[in-house]
């Protein structure tokens, strides 16, 4: 599950216009020439989000998996490593 408002770079509640500029801008730093796969998520991404309807659909009906690059990324933007707890190292290890 490829979150369209993030390939885009706009915010969830982003009007038209907006999701359109971002299309645009997208598809003029990565043509099909140069980044091909990138110009076709830019443009599954649009697709997905173009138009309130489909925006509404993308809401209820996606319900594809996420893949691990998605995990990954939502992970990784507020990660903070630290020690664990001895609670956790206990469970961990099998203690009782």
């Amino acid at each position: 599950m490829i979150d369209p408002y993030r390939v885009l770079g706009v915010e969830v509640g982003a009007s038209d216009e907006t999701i359109r500029s971002a299309y645009l801008t997208a598809v003029r730093e990565s043509p099909p020439e140069r980044d091909r796969a990138r110009f076709e998520s830019v443009r599954a991404a649009y697709e997905a989000i173009s138009d309130q309807r489909r925006r509404l659909a993308h809401q209820l009906f996606d319900c594809s998996p996420p893949t691990v690059d998605d995990v990954l990324s939502v992970i990784s933007s507020d990660f903070v490593p630290q020690l664990p707890s001895e609670r956790r190292l206990l469970r961990v290890l099998g203690a009782k």
